[in-house]
């Protein structure tokens, strides 16, 4: 069984990013931080799934109007606060120049428990 380690300084980075265009900076942004693996996935907002797909919200249109259809969500484990201070820094820059209001979020949480899940089951 893989060891598995509790570290207080851990986070879990999450960036949901409304701008897919602006991808490749946000990642260069994280690299640059120091945040070297990250995983990316497309994802969809609550609010443009029922507007489209539910018919009691069709109604409400208006409400999600100008949102994009799909984003993209960034996860990354980072071992030190530091980086992820940074790493918020850096992507706000990036997206400085982008006039839209609904950028997108980044936010991070503590890591409870973290094991890698390879061969060697080392941490």
């Amino acid at each position: 069984m893989p060891e598995q380690t509790a570290s207080p300084r851990r986070e879990l980075v999450v960036c949901v990013l409304n701008e897919p265009e602006y991808l490749h900076d946000v990642l260069t942004a994280f690299v640059e931080a120091g945040v070297t693996t990250s995983t990316v996935i497309e994802s969809q907002g609550m609010g443009s799934i029922l507007s489209r797909e539910v018919p009691i919200f069709a109604g409400f249109r208006h409400l999600f109007a100008g949102a994009k259809p799909f984003n993209h969500t960034i996860y990354a484990v980072v071992d030190d606060p530091a980086v992820t201070e940074r790493l918020v820094c850096l992507v706000q820059d990036v997206l400085a120049e982008v006039e839209e209001e609904a950028k997108g979020i980044l936010f991070s949480v503590p890591v409870a428990t973290f094991a890698r899940l390879d061969r060697g089951g080392g941490v």
